[in-house]
């Protein structure tokens, strides 16, 4: 992954570890995701590679001044094919769960 394109999609600093444990809070879902790799960007940004059901390829998560998240979907060629903005913590896994891998059909 190019980190050029991932530079002008940082805003502030922040601790990807402490994102890492909200996103890993259900191992269940994280694990469907298909993280291959996990990647700190220069702390402003967790980058993993994911191979779900619905996305295959990156996604991106950024931290704005307000204390809410971005979240990018970024294809294996690095192009930008999705963003959610103002998502704050408590449904960040839902967005990225919802976008690459959850099945309707396999909820209870």
């Amino acid at each position: 992954m190019d980190l050029q394109v991932l530079k002008p999609l940082c805003q502030r600093e922040f601790d990807p570890n402490e994102t890492l444990k909200v996103l890993k809070h259900n191992p269940t879902i994280f694990w469907t995701w298909g993280v291959s790799k996990m990647a700190n960007v220069e702390d402003k940004g967790l980058l993993m590679k994911v191979n779900g059901h619905h996305h295959k390829g990156y996604v991106f998560i950024t931290l704005a001044f307000d204390d809410t998240y971005s979240v990018h979907i970024i294809s294996t060629h690095g192009n930008i094919k999705q963003t959610f903005d103002m998502v704050y913590f408590d449904v960040l896994t839902e967005i990225i769960d919802n976008r690459i891998e959850r099945i309707k059909n396999y909820s209870f």
